[in-house]
């Protein structure tokens, strides 16, 4: 089965259409069959590919870091190091160690208000959905195709949490993928972004709104909202256990 608008919905999903080309893929996708399961092809090829990328660079970059920070520490005292990073040798040392820094895991208080900020700003900015849709064939790959990942992207209207769209935005500094979620006047955004090791939050409020964190694979999560404890609990547990 084949679609004549095949190049125009792969175009979609490598992001090159903005504005009126891609709502008009948007909703050309969301009707035709054949478009949709090359869509969810180009979402399965994403996942391989992301977990086949699983390389040991980054450890490899943090010890050769290391060991540069730890040759010019030895070089020169800490004050003369930190007074001159700015110019000599001490720079490299410097940038070595603001790059191995960049490399390390965020911690939990960041995590936490990281999606805080992110969730609070879509909503006061009215840009929480970049992509419209209810069709998880729609959003998931337009998450795989703008976030670099393609998490499960389910529908739990029936449940009482109607799937509306997705976004992307900024986890600590990394990018991440948005689906999002209404439950009656509330709005709920499940993040999802690449696992660095960090140590995750403990379900707890922040600024009004809840927060809950978890991992599955390769992969972290975080849902968001300002809805009732019992719905909030609800919605993550349909969350973690949800299945495409």
């Amino acid at each position: 089965m084949s679609c004549e608008q095949s190049l125009i919905t792969q175009s979609y999903l490598d992001g090159e259409l903005r504005d009126e080309q891609a709502q008009a893929a948007e909703r050309h996708l969301e009707n035709c069959l054949a478009c949709q399961e090359q869509a969810a092809n180009t979402a399965d090829l994403s996942d391989a590919l992301r977990k086949l990328a699983r390389y040991p660079a980054p450890e490899l970059l943090r010890h050769k870091l290391t060991k540069q920070l730890d040759l010019e520490t030895r070089r020169s005292p800490a004050g003369i190091f930190w007074m001159g990073a700015a110019s000599g040798g001490g720079f490299s040392a410097l940038a070595a160690g603001f790059a191995l820094f960049l490399l390390l895991p965020p911690s939990a208080a960041t995590l936490s208000q990281s999606v805080v900020e992110a969730h609070t700003a879509a909503l006061t900015g009215g840009k929480t959905i970049m992509v419209a849709s209810s069709n998880h064939h729609t959003v998931k790959p337009w998450l795989a195709a703008h976030a670099g990942i393609s998490p499960p992207v389910v529908d739990f209207a029936d449940q009482g949490f109607a799937l509306t769209g997705g976004r992307t935005d900024e986890v600590a500094g990394r990018r991440a993928a948005v689906a999002v979620y209404a439950h009656g006047k509330h709005e709920v955004d499940l993040f999802t972004w690449p696992d660095r090791g960090a140590a995750l939050p403990e379900p707890g409020m922040a600024r009004g709104f809840r927060t809950a964190f978890w991992k599955a694979g390769d992969l972290d999560y975080a849902a968001v909202s300002d809805m009732d404890a019992a719905a909030f609990q609800k919605f993550v547990a349909l969350a973690k256990t949800r299945r495409e």
